[in-house]
């Protein structure tokens, strides 16, 4: 499995062409409302009670927090593309650092892959920018 480096972002869309087409935002009346959905998922540990809250859920935008890519500790698998496959959306996944491997943690806990942040949507994405934040010391 490739991995999105730290700092870089990876897209993948999932949507019914046909979806696709009519879900672009620039199809939306300026009065529209919509449904946004914010959840720390914890690595993906419960994948298929996520997948099935979030279908239950229907919005149509989903921002997921702790998302992993390729760690053993959520069976290697891509976390966030596998949500957007199964409920047919369009994916952005921002890869915040490289999860290590590491000889001192249990299998339920081992790393190996990426961790990091993702968006899920039924509309169309035109542009993904990344704004690195930097530490400085004494300023929180």
């Amino acid at each position: 499995m490739d991995l999105t480096p730290p700092g870089e972002s990876f897209r993948a869309d999932y949507r019914p062409a046909a979806n696709a087409a009519t879900a672009s935002s620039s199809s939306l009346p300026s009065s529209e409302s919509f449904k946004l959905l914010q959840w720390n998922i914890e690595r993906g540990y419960k994948l298929q009670r996520i997948i099935t809250e979030l279908g239950n859920i229907n919005a149509d935008v989903i921002s997921l927090q702790e998302v992993d890519v390729g760690c053993e500790r959520t069976g290697s698998l891509n976390i966030g593309l596998e949500i957007a496959k199964a409920l047919k959306l369009n994916y952005i996944f921002l890869s915040e650092f490289e999860e290590l491997r590491s000889p001192l943690r249990q299998p339920q806990e081992q790393g190996g892959g990426a961790h990091g942040n993702a968006i899920l949507t039924k509309f169309d994405v035109t542009d993904v920018t990344i704004v690195p934040h930097r530490y400085v010391k004494g300023a929180v």
